[in-house]
């Protein structure tokens, strides 16, 4: 009897144990996507209205953030949104003329980004805006340039990816080689047809107007952005 008992233990407590582990990676995901809730719903508020968030509002959609990684640390969405949730504190601390905290802010943002590459290489969002941190940080260097490659290549015609992209390819337009200058210059003549209103800002505030509409092809996008 003793015999028979053996054999059943042994291959049925590995299975009680996988099922507490795929149980409590369960729990996990869910208590992670409760915490990201609030934070998702707040981005996309923020965006979508261009507010500057609310300090506190902020501070608390990073410690929820923050949370939901801690559960499920290997969701990519959710490095995307720590990374613009620190960029936005980065941004609040440059307008404070804290410079120092300006640079640290948007090298873990930076960070954030990278990772959410690693985790989901096809997603263009994240390649443009590790491009757009490095603009920010003035890191001209190759993974720079790969990732407004990577961005417009993944993307074309996601207007997010095309401001991010613009944005970052005129702040660095200098250092950039003729062929990722090219991508630049077809990012933002796809960005203008649906976009024109958030490109030319950009490119205004970066004082590049006379730059991009001397590389722009002859259209009606570019006589509604340049006049000619």
């Amino acid at each position: 009897m003793h015999n028979r008992i053996k054999p059943r233990l042994l291959i049925t407590a590995p299975l009680i144990i996988a099922l507490c582990v795929a149980a409590y990676f369960a729990v996990g995901i869910g208590i992670a996507d409760l915490h990201a809730y609030s934070p998702r719903q707040h981005l996309e508020y923020w965006q979508k209205k261009a507010k500057t968030p609310p300090t506190e509002e902020l501070n608390q959609a990073l410690n929820n953030i923050t949370t939901a990684i801690h559960w499920n640390p290997l969701h990519a969405e959710y490095r995307d949104m720590h990374g613009l949730l620190n960029y936005y504190q980065a941004i609040d601390h440059y307008y404070q003329g804290n410079q120092d905290q300006f640079v640290q802010q948007t090298q873990q943002s930076l960070a954030d980004y990278q990772l959410a590459t690693q985790l989901r290489p096809n997603w263009p969002y994240s390649w443009a805006n590790i491009a757009l941190m490095k603009a920010s940080l003035q890191q001209f260097d190759a993974e720079y340039r790969h990732a407004l490659i990577q961005a417009t290549t993944l993307g074309p015609w996601e207007n997010g990816v095309n401001v991010s992209v613009t944005e970052a390819g005129m702040r660095g337009w200098s250092t950039l080689d003729s062929v990722t200058q090219a991508a630049v210059i077809l990012n933002i003549e796809r960005g203008i047809i649906r976009n024109h209103k958030n490109i030319k800002q950009r490119i205004a505030a970066l004082d590049k107007l006379d730059l991009v509409c001397a590389q722009l092809k002859t259209s009606a996008q570019r006589k509604r952005l340049c006049g000619f």
